[in-house]
């Protein structure tokens, strides 16, 4: 398995450092709301989804249930998303499919044995 985390301290390692936020506009500026979500909307036309009608906090939801099914607990996953475990919840509910959460608690399961 790659190391995610190796590989993403190498990515922030390489990003010339401009300012104390990580995310910074072409005037090295933290970026606005307007402009976050500009440069959002140019990357999903860069992806080919701009017809999707996806959000930025899609993102977040896709990580909520990629994280449940990964094993972490609805208070991991709220503590890393800093969102409430209800909201957790209710997510995990609309978006993860009955089978994958099953298959994630018997993964849960086995790592006990």
């Amino acid at each position: 398995m790659n190391d995610l985390y190796g590989t993403l301290r190498d990515v922030l390692a390489r990003i010339p450092k401009r300012s104390t936020t990580i995310l910074t506009s072409s005037k090295r500026r933290p970026w606005t709301a307007d402009g976050f979500g500009s440069s959002f909307n140019t990357a999903k036309i860069d992806a080919g989804m701009a017809d999707r009608g996806l959000h930025f906090n899609d993102l977040r939801g896709t990580a909520a249930t990629k994280f449940y099914i990964a094993g972490f607990t609805m208070r991991e996953i709220a503590e890393t998303l800093a969102w409430e475990e209800e909201s957790v919840e209710k997510i995990i509910r609309r978006y993860v499919g009955r089978s994958a959460a099953i298959k994630a608690r018997i993964r849960k399961l086995e790592a006990r044995e």
